[in-house]
């Protein structure tokens, strides 16, 4: 076995820690919005925070690091190779921009669900930030850019 064929399957084994990561973020996320119950609901987003904390983001910054190590050892420029170009900038867009954003956001609806359950009734901000959907729409852009990635890195456009 070369060192490039080891490689290749640990950045196969990152690709899927991200995406079992965003299944772990995603499943609790639409329980936690469709739940009316609100002990049901603080269980559901601890959950989505857990497969954030414990695989979406681990899994997303192992993808890049071994995707990294994958095109310097093929000799690829990251700055004038088209589709290696287009694949980092959609990359980046998940790792920097949408991966903090869930985790603020997911964080946001703990605190609130939190003292929701300390009052004994909803509060307001979490009335508001449930009718946001900010998490669900975040989670739904990565769930997209996928896709995109993995053509662009398959293919090579």
């Amino acid at each position: 076995m070369t060192s490039v064929q080891i490689l290749e399957a640990l950045h196969f084994l990152s690709l899927f820690l991200m995406t079992a990561g965003l299944g772990a973020v995603m499943i609790p996320l639409w329980r936690g919005y469709r739940e009316s119950d609100g002990a049901a609901r603080l269980v559901a987003f601890e959950n989505a925070i857990a497969g954030h904390k414990g695989a979406l983001l681990p899994g997303t910054i192992a993808v890049g690091a071994t995707g990294i190590f994958l095109a310097a050892d093929a000799d690829y420029n990251f700055f004038t190779t088209g589709w290696l170009l287009a694949l980092e900038i959609a990359y980046l867009f998940v790792l920097l921009i949408c991966i903090p954003m869930l985790g603020h956001a997911l964080n946001r609806i703990e605190i609130e669900a939190l003292k929701s359950k300390k009052k004994g009734a909803p509060t307001d901000e979490l009335t508001e930030l449930l009718e946001d959907n900010v998490p669900i729409v975040l989670t739904l852009i990565i769930l997209a850019l996928i896709p995109v990635m993995v053509w662009l890195a398959e293919f090579k456009p």
